[in-house]
Protein backbone atom coordinates (compact mmCIF):
# COMPACT_ATOMS: atom_id res chain seq x y z
CA UNK A 1 0.00 0.00 0.00
CA UNK A 2 1.02 3.63 -0.96
CA UNK A 3 0.69 5.59 1.60
CA UNK A 4 1.43 9.68 2.68
CA UNK A 5 3.32 10.64 6.19
CA UNK A 6 0.27 11.46 8.00
CA UNK A 7 -1.61 8.43 7.67
CA UNK A 8 1.96 6.33 8.44
CA UNK A 9 1.91 8.12 11.41
CA UNK A 10 -1.47 7.57 12.88
CA UNK A 11 -1.59 3.78 12.19
CA UNK A 12 1.74 3.79 14.20
CA UNK A 13 0.81 5.90 17.38
CA UNK A 14 -2.79 3.68 17.38
CA UNK A 15 -0.06 0.35 17.29
CA UNK A 16 -0.84 -0.89 13.84
CA UNK A 17 2.14 -1.96 12.81
CA UNK A 18 3.36 -3.53 9.19
CA UNK A 19 5.88 -7.12 8.88
CA UNK A 20 7.31 -4.40 6.00
CA UNK A 21 8.25 -0.61 5.33
CA UNK A 22 10.05 1.33 2.08
CA UNK A 23 10.75 4.58 3.43
CA UNK A 24 12.38 6.88 1.12
CA UNK A 25 12.74 10.77 -0.32
CA UNK A 26 14.54 13.79 0.41
CA UNK A 27 12.82 15.04 3.99
CA UNK A 28 15.69 12.70 6.27
CA UNK A 29 13.90 14.11 9.83
CA UNK A 30 10.70 12.53 8.75
CA UNK A 31 12.10 9.19 7.62
CA UNK A 32 14.21 9.13 10.85
CA UNK A 33 11.15 10.26 12.53
CA UNK A 34 9.22 7.48 11.10
CA UNK A 35 11.69 4.53 11.88
CA UNK A 36 11.80 5.91 15.84
CA UNK A 37 8.10 5.94 16.04
CA UNK A 38 8.06 1.95 14.72
CA UNK A 39 10.83 1.15 17.05
CA UNK A 40 8.96 2.42 19.81
CA UNK A 41 5.80 1.04 19.22
CA UNK A 42 7.09 -2.37 17.85
CA UNK A 43 9.70 -3.44 20.66
CA UNK A 44 10.04 -2.82 24.37
CA UNK A 45 12.96 -0.56 25.40
CA UNK A 46 14.47 -2.96 27.56
CA UNK A 47 14.71 -5.92 24.44
CA UNK A 48 15.98 -3.55 22.03
CA UNK A 49 19.28 -4.67 22.55
CA UNK A 50 18.10 -8.36 21.25
CA UNK A 51 15.60 -7.09 18.61
CA UNK A 52 16.75 -4.54 17.04
CA UNK A 53 19.14 -4.69 14.02
CA UNK A 54 20.44 -1.49 11.53
CA UNK A 55 22.03 -2.73 8.41
CA UNK A 56 23.56 -0.89 5.63
CA UNK A 57 21.90 -2.01 2.56
CA UNK A 58 24.99 -1.23 0.48
CA UNK A 59 27.50 -3.56 2.33
CA UNK A 60 24.81 -6.47 3.54
CA UNK A 61 23.61 -9.14 1.48
CA UNK A 62 20.09 -10.52 0.61
CA UNK A 63 21.02 -13.73 2.81
CA UNK A 64 22.11 -11.97 5.76
CA UNK A 65 19.03 -9.90 5.77
CA UNK A 66 16.54 -12.70 5.23
CA UNK A 67 17.95 -15.10 7.69
CA UNK A 68 17.99 -12.46 10.34
CA UNK A 69 14.70 -11.59 9.04
CA UNK A 70 13.23 -15.32 9.70
CA UNK A 71 14.77 -15.63 13.06
CA UNK A 72 12.00 -15.49 15.80
CA UNK A 73 12.74 -12.29 18.24
CA UNK A 74 13.69 -12.66 21.53
CA UNK A 75 11.30 -12.89 24.59
CA UNK A 76 8.12 -13.33 21.95
CA UNK A 77 7.13 -9.48 20.61
CA UNK A 78 8.51 -8.40 17.39
CA UNK A 79 12.12 -7.87 15.68
CA UNK A 80 12.67 -5.00 13.95
CA UNK A 81 15.87 -4.85 11.00
CA UNK A 82 16.37 -1.27 9.60
CA UNK A 83 18.38 -1.36 6.40
CA UNK A 84 20.02 1.41 4.81
CA UNK A 85 20.89 2.27 1.26
CA UNK A 86 21.16 5.60 -0.39
CA UNK A 87 21.68 3.81 -4.25
CA UNK A 88 21.65 -0.01 -5.60
CA UNK A 89 20.69 -1.71 -3.39
CA UNK A 90 21.65 -5.70 -3.27
CA UNK A 91 22.41 -6.73 -6.38
CA UNK A 92 23.75 -10.09 -5.76
CA UNK A 93 20.55 -12.03 -4.30
CA UNK A 94 18.16 -8.97 -4.75
CA UNK A 95 15.56 -12.04 -6.27
CA UNK A 96 15.46 -13.97 -2.88
CA UNK A 97 15.31 -10.74 -0.98
CA UNK A 98 12.15 -9.57 -3.55
CA UNK A 99 10.74 -13.22 -2.68
CA UNK A 100 10.53 -12.57 0.92
CA UNK A 101 9.07 -9.58 0.69
CA UNK A 102 5.93 -11.30 -0.90
CA UNK A 103 5.63 -13.46 2.23
CA UNK A 104 7.28 -11.37 5.00
CA UNK A 105 7.39 -12.79 8.51
CA UNK A 106 4.78 -11.66 11.36
CA UNK A 107 6.91 -11.64 13.86
CA UNK A 108 9.17 -9.12 11.97
CA UNK A 109 8.94 -5.72 10.56
CA UNK A 110 11.81 -5.02 8.34
CA UNK A 111 12.02 -1.66 7.05
CA UNK A 112 14.14 -0.25 4.01
CA UNK A 113 15.23 3.51 3.83
CA UNK A 114 16.39 5.52 0.58
CA UNK A 115 16.99 8.89 -0.45
CA UNK A 116 15.64 7.97 -3.86
CA UNK A 117 13.66 4.49 -5.28
CA UNK A 118 13.08 3.53 -8.71
CA UNK A 119 9.27 2.82 -8.52
CA UNK A 120 9.37 0.99 -11.56
CA UNK A 121 11.71 -1.35 -9.61
CA UNK A 122 10.02 -5.36 -9.04
CA UNK A 123 11.34 -4.55 -5.20
CA UNK A 124 9.33 -0.86 -5.15
CA UNK A 125 6.18 -2.57 -5.86
CA UNK A 126 6.36 -6.13 -4.16
CA UNK A 127 7.12 -3.93 -0.86
CA UNK A 128 3.93 -1.96 -2.09
CA UNK A 129 1.68 -4.55 -2.41
CA UNK A 130 2.54 -7.01 0.44
CA UNK A 131 3.51 -3.91 3.08
CA UNK A 132 3.89 0.11 3.13
CA UNK A 133 5.84 2.34 0.96
CA UNK A 134 6.04 6.30 1.83
CA UNK A 135 7.43 8.93 0.19
CA UNK A 136 8.78 11.34 2.24
CA UNK A 137 9.50 14.92 0.53
CA UNK A 138 10.03 18.11 2.12
CA UNK A 139 6.96 19.58 3.35
CA UNK A 140 5.17 22.52 1.64
CA UNK A 141 4.54 25.76 3.73
CA UNK A 142 0.84 24.48 4.78
CA UNK A 143 2.15 21.08 6.01
CA UNK A 144 5.30 22.19 7.46
CA UNK A 145 2.42 25.13 9.54
CA UNK A 146 0.62 22.18 10.67
CA UNK A 147 3.70 20.21 11.53
CA UNK A 148 4.88 22.79 13.92
CA UNK A 149 1.64 23.06 15.65
CA UNK A 150 1.45 19.35 16.07
CA UNK A 151 5.10 19.18 17.18
CA UNK A 152 3.88 21.93 19.98
CA UNK A 153 0.99 20.28 21.03
CA UNK A 154 2.80 17.11 21.81
CA UNK A 155 5.32 19.16 24.09
CA UNK A 156 2.32 20.42 25.67
CA UNK A 157 2.51 23.70 24.49
CA UNK A 158 0.52 26.25 22.19
CA UNK A 159 1.64 28.47 19.72
CA UNK A 160 -0.12 32.03 18.13
CA UNK A 161 -1.09 31.56 14.57
CA UNK A 162 1.77 34.84 14.43
CA UNK A 163 4.56 33.35 16.44
CA UNK A 164 3.79 30.01 13.90
CA UNK A 165 4.13 32.48 10.84
CA UNK A 166 7.30 34.49 12.12
CA UNK A 167 9.02 31.22 12.86
CA UNK A 168 8.43 29.79 8.86
CA UNK A 169 9.11 32.93 7.41
CA UNK A 170 12.52 33.09 9.13
CA UNK A 171 13.19 29.10 9.74
CA UNK A 172 11.85 27.98 6.15
CA UNK A 173 10.52 24.24 6.20
CA UNK A 174 13.60 22.70 7.24
CA UNK A 175 11.85 20.24 10.05
CA UNK A 176 15.35 19.41 11.59
CA UNK A 177 16.02 22.70 12.23
CA UNK A 178 12.82 24.07 13.19
CA UNK A 179 12.62 20.94 15.92
CA UNK A 180 15.86 22.36 17.26
CA UNK A 181 14.56 26.11 17.43
CA UNK A 182 11.52 24.56 18.83
CA UNK A 183 13.67 23.04 21.40
CA UNK A 184 15.01 25.74 22.16
CA UNK A 185 11.75 27.90 23.00
CA UNK A 186 10.19 24.77 24.96
CA UNK A 187 13.37 25.06 27.40
CA UNK A 188 13.03 28.39 27.29
CA UNK A 189 9.28 28.85 28.45
CA UNK A 190 9.40 26.05 30.94
CA UNK A 191 6.07 26.37 32.88
CA UNK A 192 4.16 29.08 30.80
CA UNK A 193 2.51 26.91 27.95
CA UNK A 194 2.13 29.80 25.27
CA UNK A 195 4.48 30.67 22.51
CA UNK A 196 3.92 34.34 21.21
CA UNK A 197 5.85 35.82 18.69
CA UNK A 198 7.91 37.67 20.71
CA UNK A 199 9.11 35.07 22.37
CA UNK A 200 10.22 33.64 18.63
CA UNK A 201 12.17 36.99 17.94
CA UNK A 202 13.62 36.60 21.49
CA UNK A 203 15.17 32.83 20.87
CA UNK A 204 15.51 32.14 16.82
CA UNK A 205 18.18 33.49 15.27
CA UNK A 206 16.18 35.49 11.95
CA UNK A 207 19.73 34.91 9.53
CA UNK A 208 17.00 33.88 6.38
CA UNK A 209 14.58 36.95 6.93
CA UNK A 210 17.17 39.73 7.74
CA UNK A 211 19.38 38.03 4.99
CA UNK A 212 16.93 38.20 2.00
CA UNK A 213 15.16 41.70 3.66
CA UNK A 214 19.07 43.30 3.36
CA UNK A 215 19.98 41.65 0.10
CA UNK A 216 17.05 43.48 -1.79
CA UNK A 217 17.22 46.19 0.29
CA UNK A 218 21.20 46.35 -1.03
CA UNK A 219 19.52 45.83 -4.40
CA UNK A 220 16.85 48.56 -4.17
CA UNK A 221 19.96 50.64 -3.00
CA UNK A 222 21.98 50.28 -5.41
CA UNK A 223 24.52 49.27 -2.81
CA UNK A 224 26.53 46.29 -5.29
CA UNK A 225 29.53 45.32 -2.59
CA UNK A 226 26.66 44.80 0.28
CA UNK A 227 24.18 42.43 -2.38
CA UNK A 228 27.60 40.33 -3.56
CA UNK A 229 28.29 39.95 0.04
CA UNK A 230 24.80 38.78 0.85
CA UNK A 231 24.39 37.09 -1.85
CA UNK A 232 27.69 34.93 -1.14
CA UNK A 233 26.08 34.58 2.75
CA UNK A 234 23.03 32.85 1.30
CA UNK A 235 25.17 30.83 -0.98
CA UNK A 236 26.93 29.46 2.39
CA UNK A 237 24.00 28.86 3.88
CA UNK A 238 22.88 26.35 1.23
CA UNK A 239 20.25 28.28 -0.75
CA UNK A 240 20.70 27.07 -4.48
CA UNK A 241 20.59 29.38 -7.32
CA UNK A 242 17.24 28.73 -8.35
CA UNK A 243 16.31 29.10 -5.09
CA UNK A 244 17.76 31.95 -4.36
CA UNK A 245 16.61 33.75 -7.89
CA UNK A 246 13.01 32.55 -6.73
CA UNK A 247 13.56 34.67 -3.49
CA UNK A 248 14.40 37.79 -5.56
CA UNK A 249 11.16 37.42 -7.61
CA UNK A 250 9.38 36.82 -4.83
CA UNK A 251 10.42 40.05 -2.99
CA UNK A 252 10.27 42.14 -6.05
CA UNK A 253 6.34 40.40 -6.67
CA UNK A 254 5.58 41.77 -3.24
CA UNK A 255 6.82 44.81 -3.37
CA UNK A 256 5.10 45.72 -6.37
CA UNK A 257 1.78 44.42 -4.58
CA UNK A 258 2.33 46.59 -1.42
CA UNK A 259 3.35 49.82 -4.02
CA UNK A 260 0.09 48.68 -5.98
CA UNK A 261 -2.20 48.41 -3.30
CA UNK A 262 -1.15 51.38 -1.27
CA UNK A 263 -2.07 53.25 -4.19
CA UNK A 264 -5.72 52.15 -4.78
CA UNK A 265 -6.08 53.49 -1.25
CA UNK A 266 -6.52 49.92 0.42
CA UNK A 267 -6.11 50.32 3.99
CA UNK A 268 -2.80 49.16 5.68
CA UNK A 269 -4.32 46.72 7.93
CA UNK A 270 -5.92 44.96 4.63
CA UNK A 271 -3.05 45.46 2.86
CA UNK A 272 -0.24 41.93 4.15
CA UNK A 273 -3.28 39.72 3.37
CA UNK A 274 -3.90 41.47 -0.22
CA UNK A 275 -0.32 40.82 -1.00
CA UNK A 276 -0.10 38.05 0.58
CA UNK A 277 2.45 38.09 3.55
CA UNK A 278 2.52 37.72 7.28
CA UNK A 279 1.48 40.96 8.75
CA UNK A 280 4.49 41.74 10.90
CA UNK A 281 6.73 42.22 7.64
CA UNK A 282 4.59 45.28 6.19
CA UNK A 283 6.78 48.28 7.32
CA UNK A 284 9.54 46.28 5.69
CA UNK A 285 7.74 46.11 2.38
CA UNK A 286 6.57 49.49 2.92
CA UNK A 287 9.72 50.52 2.91
CA UNK A 288 10.85 49.12 0.17
CA UNK A 289 8.36 50.10 -1.84
CA UNK A 290 8.86 53.41 -1.69
CA UNK A 291 12.37 52.97 -3.63
CA UNK A 292 10.78 51.69 -6.61
CA UNK A 293 8.54 53.39 -9.63
CA UNK A 294 6.82 51.40 -11.60
CA UNK A 295 8.82 51.04 -14.62
CA UNK A 296 11.77 50.35 -12.66
CA UNK A 297 10.12 47.26 -10.72
CA UNK A 298 8.81 45.67 -14.34
CA UNK A 299 12.30 46.31 -15.66
CA UNK A 300 13.28 44.36 -12.86
CA UNK A 301 11.38 41.38 -13.69
CA UNK A 302 12.30 41.17 -16.96
CA UNK A 303 16.24 40.63 -15.76
CA UNK A 304 15.17 38.49 -13.45
CA UNK A 305 13.32 36.21 -16.08
CA UNK A 306 16.16 36.34 -18.08
CA UNK A 307 18.45 35.45 -15.71
CA UNK A 308 16.06 32.30 -14.56
CA UNK A 309 16.34 31.63 -17.96
CA UNK A 310 19.70 31.25 -18.18
CA UNK A 311 20.85 29.57 -14.99
CA UNK A 312 18.22 26.67 -16.09
CA UNK A 313 19.56 26.56 -20.13
CA UNK A 314 23.22 28.01 -20.20
CA UNK A 315 26.70 26.96 -19.09
CA UNK A 316 27.54 29.63 -17.26
CA UNK A 317 28.35 29.20 -14.11
CA UNK A 318 25.24 30.05 -11.67
CA UNK A 319 27.23 32.37 -9.80
CA UNK A 320 28.23 34.49 -12.64
CA UNK A 321 24.40 34.42 -13.44
CA UNK A 322 23.31 35.88 -10.53
CA UNK A 323 26.23 38.64 -9.71
CA UNK A 324 25.19 39.81 -13.34
CA UNK A 325 21.40 39.92 -11.89
CA UNK A 326 22.97 41.87 -8.63
CA UNK A 327 24.82 44.20 -11.00
CA UNK A 328 21.67 44.76 -13.61
CA UNK A 329 19.48 45.58 -10.57
CA UNK A 330 22.17 47.46 -8.92
CA UNK A 331 22.71 49.59 -11.67
CA UNK A 332 18.73 50.15 -12.71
Amino acid sequence: MIMNYTMLFKKIEKGDIEPLYLFYGEENFLVDEAVKKVISKAIESAHRDFNLDILSGNETNSDEIINIAKTLPFIGGRRVIIVKYREKILESGIDRLIEYCSMPSPTTCLIFTALEMDVRSKLYNTISKSGITVQFNQLNKRDASAWIVKRVEEAGYRIGDYAKEYLLEIVGNNLQRLSNELEKVFIFKYNDKDININDIKFLVEDTKIESIFTFTDSLSSGDMVGALKLLNKLMNQGETSVKIIGMIARQMRLIFLTRFFKEKGIPLSELPARAGFPPFLLKGYLNLAEKYNKNELRESFFRIQNADIRLKSSDIPEKRILEKLVFDLCSR
